[in-house]
């Protein structure tokens, strides 16, 4: 009985945290300026990796659990080979090519949503030439 108490305890202050306030930011900043980010062109997969539980792991310019965007970015030309690849990843999660973290897997994304979502990531290249 206590330990379900502190248990409740502890999700609530997790889910008060300044953190999560601070990705309602990011996610809020993807949302409403995806051209600060990459190119306009990909709002729908900037949308995507808002909505999801993306940038709990990731950052722009930031590496956090995973890799940031703009590494990705740099590592992966944009590519239509390169986007199923990272589009396919999403879907099945993985290790090994950013070290030994876990990507999670989201089998329940479509492939063209996660293919929209590795376009914008991609497109971040662009900030960088």
């Amino acid at each position: 009985m206590l330990s379900s108490f502190l248990l409740g305890l502890v999700v609530i202050a997790c889910n008060t945290s300044p953190q999560n306030n601070s990705k309602n930011a990011s996610t809020d900043s993807l949302i409403n300026n995806p051209a600060t980010y990459g190119d306009a062109d990909y709002k729908e997969g900037t949308r995507l990796v808002a909505a999801n539980d993306c940038l709990g792991c990731h950052k722009i310019n930031v590496r956090t659990t995973g890799p940031s965007y703009d590494s990705i970015a740099m590592r992966y030309p944009f590519t239509e080979g390169n986007v199923d690849l990272l589009a396919h990843k999403i879907i099945t999660g993985g290790a090994g090519r950013w070290g030994q973290v876990q990507m999670t897997p989201h089998p329940t994304l479509e492939i063209r949503d996660a293919q929209e979502m590795v376009k914008f990531i991609l497109s971040l290249r662009n900030r960088h030439q």
